[in-house]
């Protein structure tokens, strides 16, 4: 049996259509669960892929990410406990992953949820899953972080629904991988003019574009960067 994996960014639609509907958000599960295309963006975009492919949908683990806020929790919450009842599959689970600062620190959220999704993605992946991400919710910056921090990892594809045709796209396993000489800058084995020359440009414009910082009268790397080495490399529990 293919054991699937979902990893999925999680947005408000969820709130924003009871609220049009005049759904209470104490009967937010009962709503998604009776129309889940209508009630979601999210359900809508895994229940289009499970139409599309059912044989995959036998055995599904899923992890929903949510913002650090009261309005993503509740969403999340709900959707949590919607998705395997929509499903209706053999095997289910889903888990709810609060990300530490998302939707309140930008910086700080999208490292957050690179590592959380990295991490996810990996171990779906020694586990012989099959890894996608449901890409469709949240704010594009998140989901696009989300998305590379899990091709780094190893996932298998991007599923979304396109906002204009209203059909759900796949995007195929793109093998993604950062320059070996960024991997070497951060283990200290060059320096950053190395860095430059292999990236083509200057130091300073590698200041710039946000790929170096200065911490303590040096140049590092940004944390945003070093957090998609340490999905790529991962170097232990965070």
């Amino acid at each position: 049996m293919i054991g699937l994996f979902l990893a999925v960014t999680v947005g408000t639609s969820l709130l924003a259509n009871a609220a049009k509907r005049g759904v209470p958000r104490e009967r937010l599960v009962e709503y998604a669960v009776s129309n889940p295309e209508e009630a979601s963006a999210e359900l809508n975009t895994i229940v289009k892929f499970a139409r599309k492919h059912p044989a995959l949908f036998s055995n599904v683990s899923a992890v929903l990410y949510a913002s650090d806020t009261d309005d993503g929790r509740a969403a999340g919450e709900a959707l949590r406990e919607a998705l395997c009842r929509v499903l209706r599959t053999i095997s289910c689970s889903a888990k709810l992953k609060v990300v530490p600062g998302l939707g309140v620190d930008f910086r700080t959220g999208l490292l957050m949820l690179a590592r959380l999704v990295g991490a996810d993605v990996r171990e779906a992946r020694t586990k012989g899953r099959l890894a996608y991400v449901v890409a469709t919710g949240g704010f594009k910056p998140e989901s696009t972080f989300a998305v590379i921090a899990a091709y780094l990892a190893g996932a298998h594809g991007v599923i979304y629904v396109h906002e204009t045709f209203k059909e759900v796209v796949e995007l195929p396993m793109v093998p993604l991988q950062l320059d070996e000489t960024l991997v070497r800058f951060a283990r200290g084995e060059v320096d950053e003019y190395a860095l430059a020359r292999k990236l083509g440009v200057d130091v300073q414009h590698l200041e710039a574009v946000g790929v170096l910082k200065i911490v303590n009268g040096s140049r590092a790397l940004d944390g945003l960067l070093a957090a998609l080495l340490d999905v790529q490399l991962p170097r232990g529990p965070h």
